[in-house]
């Protein structure tokens, strides 16, 4: 009797050891891996690689060259629509400003002889005029000499119109034609020089190298990439939140994040948060996550001096302790 009396004692401290159990906190931890969003550099002409100045691992920033491609044709498809330009601006000037210095010269000399001769004509006919009176001569050779002089001034009305017509701009119509087509030649000129200017690849933002795909002298498609490129910025951390927990994070809060032989002190804050949940990838299973069904987080680190991440490297992460807790 005494023994029993003693049992519920017993039972009390196995059922206090249980709820203490019960009552353990979980584990906290959000596991997780690094991972990259790549930038594929890539042109969109095609052609033979004659510059590879990068090697894998090389660190770059913005605006450095990263391959180019044999612009041989490029440049003269480009000279040649730079020389079809400058021909048609020349024809335009040409309309525009009317006859060649050389050509209105023409017509000034010609102009300049006809009235020369017209001042001759004046007064031979003058004179022939007198003889027929006193029948020196016949009105035959009065006549020829006012014949002279009508045909001066005719080739003076004549030349003078050309000299008017030589210093004249070509019809409006046939400007209008030129300057439209050297519009033309202008487009084909751009084209020719984003063709040209399209056979280089530079880096759009700082960072590393992470993996070549061809070499020089190798042909490569339009559109197909010849490296990988890793911005610092474009890291960022994917964790996996147990679906009970999901509802005490949210996008923008910041996690401290450890893993194996990084400095202290790193954070991550988190913008993206899924709308459905999965099972436990099989990368980071551990003895406490195996099969349960988790949300998948994603956080960008910050920047820290000197310290580089590393794609499918581990990590983990937990909330920031607020104030007070």
């Amino acid at each position: 009797m005494r023994g029993l009396s003693r049992l519920p004692y017993f039972v009390g401290a196995l059922l206090a050891c249980q709820l203490a159990a019960c009552d353990k906190q979980a584990d906290e931890r959000l596991l997780g891996y690094v991972e990259g969003d790549y930038i594929y550099a890539a042109l969109p002409e095609n052609g033979r690689i004659a510059d590879l100045p990068v090697r894998r691992g090389d660190r770059v920033e913005a605006g450095d060259l990263l391959f180019a491609l044999d612009a041989t044709a490029a440049t003269a498809r480009l000279d040649g629509a730079k020389a079809d330009l400058a021909e048609a601006e020349r024809t335009l000037a040409d309309l525009q400003t009317g006859e060649r210095p050389e050509e209105l010269a023409i017509i000034e000399a010609q102009l300049e002889s006809a009235r020369a001769s017209l001042m001759l004509s004046e007064p031979r006919v003058k004179r022939r005029r007198e003889l027929v009176k006193n029948n020196i001569v016949g009105t035959e050779d009065l006549d020829a000499a006012e014949a002279s002089i009508l045909e001066d001034r005719g080739r003076i009305a004549e030349y003078t119109a050309r000299l008017a017509a030589g210093r004249l701009p070509a019809r409006a119509e046939k400007i209008a034609a030129q300057e439209a087509a050297i519009a033309g030649f202008r487009d084909a000129v751009t084209e020719a020089q984003w063709s040209l200017d399209e056979r280089r690849a530079v880096a759009p933002v700082a960072g590393s190298i992470e993996d070549l795909y061809y070499r020089p002298g190798e042909e490569v498609g339009a559109g197909q990439a010849v490296l990988q490129l890793l911005a610092p910025e474009n890291i960022k951390l994917k964790l996996y939140v147990p679906e009970p927990s999901i509802s005490g994070y949210k996008v923008g809060e910041t996690l401290a994040v450890t893993c194996d032989g990084c400095p202290a002190n790193l954070t991550a804050k988190i913008d993206f948060i899924a709308a459905q949940a999965e099972y436990t990838p099989p990368v980071i299973y551990s003895d406490t996550s195996r099969a349960k069904l988790v949300f998948l987080v994603e956080a960008r680190p910050q920047p820290v001096a000197d310290f580089q991440w590393h794609p499918g490297q581990p990590v983990e992460a937990r909330k920031t302790a607020t104030p007070g807790s």
